[in-house]
C-alpha cells in the first residue's frame, strides 16, 4: 500500500487478506468458518491508530471478537498518509495456541484458547474443547483429563504440553515447545465490506435453547453491516 499509494484491503491485483494468507501458507480455506480479517489505520501513532479502530463500531467488533486465536501487526512509513498500521486476525483448524506466563514462585500460568470458529467441528478438525490434559512431559505420563479451563498454574518452569478433546472425542496437541503444525505463543482502516461481513459467526447447527447455541449474527445487524466510506485523518 505504501509503495503503490493506496489504502484498501483488496490490492490492485485483486488479492485479499485471506487469499494472501493462504498463499503464504496460512491454512484458512476460502468460504469456511476459519478466517483471516484485517484492519488498517493511517494515524500517526500506535495509540491513535488503536483508538480510532476501537472508536469505530465496525472495526471495534472485529478487534474484540472472541474467537480470534492468532494475530500479527505491522507498521510501515511512507505512502499517501505518511504511515500505515495493519493488524491481521485469524483462526485455523486444529491450531489452539497456548500462552504461558512465568509466575513469581517459579512456575507458569497457562492460558488456553479454544475452538470458537467451528465449535461443532468440521471433518477432522476439533470442535470446542470440553476436556484438557496438561503436563510437563511430552508423553503426558501421569496426566489425566479434566474439564476444560481457560487458565491453570503449574509448578514446572519448563515446557508445558497440552491435549484438547472435544465432545466427539477428537483431539489436538500443542505445547510451548512448538510442536510442528501448531502455533504456540510463549510470553514473559478502510474496510472491505465482503471481508468484514465474513467475520459473522458461522451458522449454528444447534437447536434453539441448546447450551452450545451460537448467538444469531442478526441480533446485532449493524456490527457487520456495510459502511459507505471511511475517512482517515492523519492529523494527531
Amino acid at each position: 500500500m505504501a509503495a503503490k499509494g493506496y489504502m484498501e484491503h483488496t490490492a490492485p491485483n485483486g488479492s485479499t487478506p485471506q487469499s494472501r494468507a493462504i498463499k503464504a501458507g496460512y491454512e484458512a480455506p476460502s468460504n469456511s468458518a476459519w478466517l483471516v480479517l484485517e484492519v488498517i489505520s493511517a494515524r500517526q501513532t500506535a495509540e491513535a491508530a488503536a483508538n480510532w479502530l476501537l472508536s469505530d463500531r465496525l472495526h471495534r467488533g472485529v478487534l474484540l471478537r472472541g474467537y480470534w486465536r492468532e494475530m500479527g501487526a505491522a507498521y510501515v512509513q511512507g505512502g499517501p498518509y505518511g504511515q500505515f498500521w495493519v493488524v491481521e486476525f485469524g483462526c485455523r483448524p486444529n491450531v489452539l495456541p497456548v500462552i504461558a506466563e512465568p509466575t513469581a514462585s517459579g512456575g507458569v500460568t497457562v492460558r488456553l484458547s479454544n475452538e470458537e470458529c467451528t465449535p461443532y467441528g468440521s471433518g477432522e478438525a476439533i470442535g470446542k474443547a470440553t476436556e484438557v490434559m496438561i503436563s510437563d512431559k511430552p508423553d503426558f505420563a501421569g496426566a489425566s483429563w479434566e474439564p476444560f479451563v481457560t487458565t491453570k498454574t503449574v509448578s514446572s518452569a519448563g515446557n508445558v504440553f497440552v491435549r484438547y478433546r472435544d465432545a466427539k472425542g477428537k483431539e489436538v496437541k500443542t505445547s510451548t515447545a512448538g510442536q510442528p503444525g501448531n502455533a504456540v505463543i510463549l510470553t514473559a482502516a478502510s474496510a472491505s465490506t465482503s471481508t468484514l461481513n465474513s467475520a459473522a459467526p458461522p451458522a449454528s447447527t444447534a437447536k434453539a435453547g441448546d447450551p452450545g447455541e451460537l448467538p444469531d449474527p442478526k441480533s446485532d445487524p449493524g456490527l457487520f453491516a456495510p459502511k459507505p466510506s471511511f475517512n482517515f485523518d492523519t492529523k494527531p
